[in-house]
């Protein structure tokens, strides 16, 4: 009776359990469904309908660059739109002379590509200005749409050509100064720090009409463009107890310095005890009040959305100027409980930044998840106490069945040899594994016993596998141990990995001519019956025989080694582990040493190949090549090393700085600049702190990021890891750019080249030998051709004589590198060579 009492209850409890374990598992679905849908970015459009060109004042590491790329993407993409960014850098490129070279670049530019501009974006005032002066030359009757212009005056003058609408900056300047009067009451007296830059003066010209507008109070203002640094910090410094800082457009000194945001901002707030309002956007400092801004990204995006329809037939000139876009009000959380002020004087939609995170509001979310999972282990509990309770109350029935327990204990022994049998073998095959198969052959063989270590690796199993499937490879597999078995008399046979079976002969002193070793093969060779038809594979063989000395453990890594030397020389045969094979790994370990040694100190150096115009016979670039300064240690000795030992990452740092800081003693030295590339392996892509560490190399010796380039295989874009494809990103968002090197010697197809981050391809010297002859050049040719219909330049590589450089010329390549202008020579004389004649 109690059984069937515990039996119900356990069966409620267990039930209980699982219900809860599902609701756990739906809620926490549902949350990191909501944390997806927060972090999930918009893609660019597979199939492109529109292009357009958009025209940025500055470059991308600019403050409002990545609000503007993000709302221009949420704008364009969904309606299949991709567009091309040139960037002014007007901040630190602002002169008539760099406004002219910016022209003709983007004449050259627009005149050579092969796509075709549909409408054009304008990104804050410069651009607006260049757009208007230039625009019967580079865009007749093209639609222009602008956004973030702070000079009204110029926005009104634009919006009245027939071919230009947009949007004008909304300044939040007295909504942020209102809100800042509501929330310090008692203060009358206002700063305002601005520089004269365009939105420096829109800010002092707004802030010049407040004393008028508010008699009551005192505005003060402070022209940092007319100070240097230390005075404006100095002036900060000073500042009265009654008094609020307004920090407006303020990015430049006395002396034509200009400040990031961030360092500016740190500075302001570094070097005054006043409350700090502003507005535009804070960046997080935990030193600033906060303020109202116009939002970017919304502007952006309304922008964005705008050219859409304008592409979809909407005339231009029937959209007015939009002079209003929706505010942000972004306030500090922490130092408004600091100054003590009132929650409730600020809008409904603030959001708040440096706020401490409460356990509820981190926790909040997965708390449902976590009180059920919580209630479905109770109910295990009370599930595991009701079986004790049973368990007490069975313990005399099973005291009285002693036969029962006996039989229970047969059963538990057999279960025993069971788990210890599943432990030494091979669940699938029915022979030893790897581990016991060591330690059985370490436990019976001592060095006076004569024998022979032979391991045997099917060839191409992966590829066997992925053909016919998992069943026919299990079932090669298991015919493989059944003819073992059959050849075997006392021989131990175990599988020492997936597609490896280690083979121990006592008695024998093998070679690869032995008979054994040729009956064993011809084994292997023979037709695989399976169902009605069959299979042959080869396979590799690797012996090791007993010398009095070598450990068991240590013949079966030499049989090892014997086995992949096999493989390199065509698989289908077997290799002794022989003097020659010793010596190898004896060089292979003087490299190690020496590679060791370079590491320690300074021991790698740059050679530079020069790339050669092939229209202007002008140097356009090189490609950097490390070299060891140990005579005799060449690149193809030692760069596999270092790819077998994990060390690759260590001389991809080394090469990348030895790189950057030639860039800059060249620049330094007052030589004209060229790009240089350096190759990227794909061992390297567990360095995941490589793109960080180009950054900071670029910055430190002031190189821009457009004079390094990183040469990546073929294989690592066809891979296509999300790893991978997250440092690519990396470097195409610092300027930085992509060549595939090898081109033609992978999986190529053409199919990938429209959507991987690469801008130029390499291609490879073995195309040029076997296809750059008579009757067979077209295929160069049409490469080419293609390659530039994709918007990608081209560098042929291995270019070796004179008429094969006049072919590649006439079939339109871009760039030539090769011995047949120069051999990689060291960076005093690549940086001064000139193609003679």
């Amino acid at each position: 009776m109690h059984r069937r009492y515990f039996t119900r209850l356990r069966f409620a409890f267990l039930t209980g359990s699982i219900l809860s374990l599902l609701a756990a598992l739906f809620c926490m679905q549902q949350f990191a469904r909501g944390v997806l849908n927060d972090t999930i970015q918009i893609e660019a459009p597979a199939k492109v309908s529109h292009r357009i060109l958009f025209i940025s004042s500055y470059d991308p590491l600019y403050f409002t660059y990545e609000f503007q790329r993000k709302g221009i993407e949420s704008g364009l993409y969904p309606s299949a739109t991709e567009y091309d960014v040139v960037y002014m850098d007007t901040k630190n490129y602002g002169t008539p002379k760099d406004i002219q070279a910016f022209h003709d670049f983007l004449k050259k530019r627009l005149s050579e590509t092969k796509r075709r501009y549909e409408a054009v974006l304008i990104g804050d005032d410069a651009a607006l200005e260049f757009a208007l002066m230039y625009q019967k030359e580079l865009f007749p009757e093209m639609p222009i749409v602008f956004f973030g212009i702070n000079n009204l005056e110029l926005a009104v003058k634009a919006a009245q050509n027939p071919y230009i609408t947009g949007f004008y900056e909304q300044n939040y300047l007295k909504q942020t100064l209102d809100l800042t009067m509501r929330l310090f009451p008692e203060i009358k007296h206002f700063v305002g720090l601005h520089d004269r830059s365009v939105a420096g003066i829109a800010d002092y010209e707004i802030f010049s009409l407040f004393p008028e507008q508010y008699p009551d109070f005192k505005f003060t203002t402070i022209d940092v463009s007319k100070m240097t640094q230390s005075q404006m910090l100095n002036t900060l410094e000073h500042l009265s107890d009654d008094s609020i800082l307004i920090y407006m457009t303020c990015y430049s000194d006395v002396w034509g310095n200009n400040y990031s945001i961030r360092d500016r901002t740190r500075a302001i707030a570094e070097h005054t005890k006043r409350p700090i309002v502003r507005n535009y956007v804070c960046v997080d400092n935990i030193k600033l009040l906060g303020g109202i801004y116009m939002d970017f990204e919304v502007q952006c995006n309304m922008a964005a959305r705008l050219v859409i329809d304008i592409l979809n037939g909407r005339k231009v000139a029937s959209i007015p100027l939009h002079l209003e876009t929706p505010p942000r009000v972004t306030i500090n959380y922490q130092l408004m409980k600091d100054y003590r002020l009132d929650f409730s004087k600020l809008p409904p939609e603030t959001v708040f930044y440096n706020k401490p995170v409460t356990f509820l509001s981190h926790y909040g979310p997965i708390l449902p998840s976590i009180s059920l999972l919580v209630l479905a282990l109770l109910m295990l509990l009370a599930m595991t106490y009701t079986v004790s309770l049973s368990r007490k109350a069975t313990e005399r029935e099973l005291r009285e069945s002693h036969e029962e327990l006996e039989r229970s204990h047969q059963e538990l022994e057999k279960s025993h040899e069971e788990l210890r049998y599943q432990a030494e073998n091979d669940e699938s095959l029915g022979i030893l594994n790897r581990r016991a198969a060591t330690e059985h052959l370490n436990r019976m063989l001592s060095p006076a016993d004569v024998y022979s270590i032979i391991m045997v690796d099917i060839d191409s199993f992966k590829e066997l596998n992925e053909s016919f499937g998992h069943q026919v490879a299990d079932s090669i597999l298991e015919y493989m141990t059944a003819v073992f078995r059959r050849m075997s008399t006392n021989w131990l046979l175990a599988r020492y990995g997936g597609d490896e079976f280690l083979l121990m002969l006592p008695g024998e002193q093998l070679s690869p001519a032995h008979p054994l070793i040729e009956r064993l093969m011809d084994n292997i060779r023979a037709p695989i019956p399976l169902g009605d038809e069959s299979i042959n594979i080869t396979a590799s063989i690797g012996i090791s025989v007993s010398d009095g000395e070598t450990t068991p453990e240590q013949h079966i890594h030499n049989a090892e080694s014997a086995m992949y030397e096999a493989k390199n020389h065509g698989k289908n045969g077997a290799a002794l582990y022989d003097e020659e094979l010793k010596a190898k790994s004896r060089e292979e370990l003087q490299i190690k040493a020496k590679l060791q040694e370079a590491f320690e100190n300074d021991g790698f150096y740059m050679l530079f190949q020069p790339q050669i115009s092939s229209q202007t016979k002008k140097v356009v670039g090189y490609e950097a090549l490390v070299r060891m300064k140990e005579p005799g240690m060449y690149p193809g000795a030692f760069i596999p090393v270092a790819e077998k030992n994990g060390w690759i990452w260590r001389i991809g740092r080394i090469t990348t700085e030895l790189v950057i800081k030639q860039l800059a003693q060249w620049k330094q030295q007052g030589h004209e600049l060229h790009p240089v590339s350096v190759n990227f392996s794909s061992n390297q892509l567990n360095d995941h702190g490589y793109v960080d560490f180009v950054i900071s190399l670029l910055k430190t010796y002031d190189v821009p990021p457009e004079y390094l380039e990183i040469e990546i295989t073929e294989g690592l874009f066809l891979e296509k890891s999300a790893l991978a494809d997250k440092i690519f990103n990396r470097f195409k968002e610092i300027g930085i750019r992509l060549l595939m090197d090898d081109f033609g010697t992978g999986y190529s197809s053409l199919g990938y080249l429209s959507y991987i981050p690469v801008d130029v391809i390499k291609l490879d010297k073995t195309l040029v030998d076997t296809y750059l002859v008579t009757g067979k050049d077209f295929f160069i040719r049409d490469v080419i051709q293609m390659m530039h219909d994709l918007g990608k330049e081209m560098i042929i590589e291995g270019v070796e004589y004179e008429w094969q450089f006049l072919r590649l010329r006439d079939f339109g390549a871009d760039t030539i590198q090769g011995y047949y202008f120069s051999k990689p020579i060291p960076p005093e004389a690549a940086i001064s060579f000139t193609v003679a004649g």
